[in-house]
């Protein structure tokens, strides 16, 4: 009990410590890094994708500080799938709040749709307009035309179709943005599984309100899902709710 204890008595600011360093992090980046790419890169999609790498190596060191500093556990399985892939959206489910960071510390040249706020946010928003991030309320042509462009030019696409965290003891539920996307680029699904035990940073719980015991996260890479198939002999919008159905029960079987 006493180290139980004491464990949870360090945790606590460390998580807050956490927290602070990530913020941190990203103004210096906007303040240092990044400039320094814009003035010297002057093709938009190089300096998006240089930008993205930064953001890959930076989160792979938060995670490491975070694993150092005790708070969480990680594992890993089936990353070789996603080293290989280029121009594929990688569908995940999304319990917790460093479902991003855990992402995009893996995924190569992640490219991320971004609510239109972050895209005003004093300290997020420099970071994501650099990395040509895709805001979510842009016109639908051009909202599909610029993930095309994406896709096109071999940058993965990562997005959570449940559209917000998932309230814990709610059954996981699909909005079918994602299926869309996929049949209209066209491009193949890398479905991502998140699992966290125990549960902590879940919608609705503060960050400091933090479990009796370090969070053990584990993230596997699953089979490529091709989306050819759900088109075959259907409309597209039958096709959507087709690929939507499919994801929602391999993910869900990952969620109980």
């Amino acid at each position: 009990m006493l180290i139980r204890a004491l464990s949870y008595a360090w945790r606590l600011p460390a998580t807050g410590l956490g927290f602070a360093s990530l913020g941190l992090g990203g103004v210096l980046l906007a303040a240092t890094v990044f400039p320094l790419l814009r003035w010297t890169t002057r093709d938009e999609w190089a300096r998006a994708r240089r930008v993205q790498a930064v953001i890959r190596a930076s989160f792979r060191v938060y995670i490491g500080l975070l694993q150092v500093l005790g708070l969480i556990r990680l594992e890993v399985a089936g990353e070789e799938r996603i080293a290989a892939c280029r121009g594929v959206l990688v569908v995940a489910n999304h319990p917790t709040l460093l479902d991003v960071v855990l992402l995009m510390s893996r995924v190569p040249n992640a490219q991320c749709v971004v609510k239109h706020p972050l895209w005003r946010n004093r300290f997020i928003g420099p970071v994501v307009r650099a990395a040509g991030y895709i805001r979510n309320d842009l016109a639908p042509e051009l909202f599909i035309e610029r993930c095309r462009q994406a896709l096109d030019r071999g940058h993965n696409l990562i997005i959570f179709p449940e559209g917000t965290r998932t309230v814990p003891g709610r059954p996981l539920r699909l909005q079918r943005g994602f299926a869309n996307i996929a049949l209209l680029v066209p491009a193949d699904l890398q479905i991502a599984c998140i699992s966290c035990e125990p549960l902590t940073l879940t919608k609705g719980l503060p960050w400091y309100d933090i479990p009796e015991r370090p969070a053990a996260f584990r993230v596997v890479f699953e089979d490529r899902v091709e989306t050819a198939p759900f088109l075959r002999g259907a409309s597209r919008a039958l096709a959507a709710r087709r690929l939507a159905a499919h994801l929602e029960t391999r993910l869900a079987s990952r969620h109980r």
